[in-house]
């Protein structure tokens, strides 16, 4: 997250892991579980997909995870006493209960300055926390910029004008390609939508 400062808005767009068909233009959600890491905002998670899990096969993800976690643990132990022999170790913290692995990161020489890991099930209820974090400015904008021509160099030259918006202002691009109407979205913070919108506006 820190290194692709984008993937913010990506996840607030709930755009992230969503495969578009370059045919059709149908997006599908491609669910597969994943770690989103925000240093800035002191979060650290793993993100699985599928918000309505039963208890059990919650219980089950969280027992993979700390099997997971274990096998790190012992590679971290390895790892650290090959490179500093007799280096004392933080205390060991155990794994809060529920969907919280609290204390798992941070913990036994594992990156002693990371936040602890949180467990999230679906990727709406990890923009919700996303987006909790976020002061007014900076939660979600969007912007729609359309035409209805079907001249492709017109559509294209539409694209590379909003593409070269977003990159001037951190935000990102999104393309909806139907029969009658080219669309490009950009998504970004508000403040940043804002100043797009400003100076798209008609001069007095």
């Amino acid at each position: 997250m820190t290194l692709e400062p984008q993937l913010l808005y990506t996840v607030l767009a709930g755009l992230l892991n969503v495969a578009t068909c370059p045919h059709c233009g149908r997006r599908v959600a491609v669910a597969r579980p994943f770690l989103y890491h925000d240093v800035a905002r002191g979060l650290f998670a793993y993100v699985h997909p599928r918000a309505g899990l039963s208890e059990e096969q919650r219980e089950r993800v969280l027992q993979h995870l700390r099997r997971a976690y274990a096998v790190a643990l012992e590679q971290s132990r390895h790892l650290q006493d090959q490179e500093a022999p007799g280096y004392p170790l933080a205390g060991e913290e155990e794994a809060a209960e529920g969907d919280g692995l609290e204390g798992w990161a941070g913990s036994e020489g594992l990156a002693t300055d990371a936040p602890p890991l949180q467990v999230i099930f679906g990727v709406e209820q990890l923009g919700e926390l996303v987006s909790s974090l976020l002061s007014p400015e900076e939660r979600l904008g969007k912007l729609a910029l359309s035409s209805k021509s079907q001249h492709e160099g017109d559509r294209q030259r539409l694209l590379s004008i909003a593409s070269e918006m977003a990159r001037q202002m951190d935000c990102q691009v999104e393309v909806d390609a139907e029969p009658g109407e080219y669309t490009v979205w950009l998504y970004g913070s508000r403040r940043a939508i804002g100043a797009i919108m400003r100076e798209l506006a008609p001069r007095q």
